[in-house]
């Protein structure tokens, strides 16, 4: 387990984002970096009040302040990727996740 307090770096690579399936919080591109990083499969990803909220083995962690709108954008974009005939995939990202 991560000690509380310590920055982790998460990056979403182009692997995630053609294995992800938008609007599906445990399988999303987001969640599936999260799975590679922690070595799980009890993931999952939502949004809720403006932030990112993110569970990995039923422990909750929070995007750094700095991210989370560039999370949000691509949580957005990549969940559109299921309603827009025309929407292009996103970018990889990289973002840092703490307790």
């Amino acid at each position: 387990m991560i000690a509380s307090g310590l920055l982790m770096k998460i990056k979403i690579t182009e692997q995630d984002i053609k294995n992800g399936n938008p609007c599906d919080s445990e399988a999303c591109a987001v969640s599936q970096a999260l799975s590679r990083h922690f070595n799980t499969n009890a993931v999952s990803t939502s949004l809720r009040k403006g932030k990112v909220d993110i569970r990995v083995n039923e422990q909750v962690y929070f995007v750094d302040k700095k991210d989370n709108e560039k999370v949000i954008k691509f949580i957005y974009d990549f969940d559109n990727l299921d309603f827009e005939d025309n929407a292009v995939p996103p970018k990889p990202i990289t973002f840092e996740l703490n307790q």
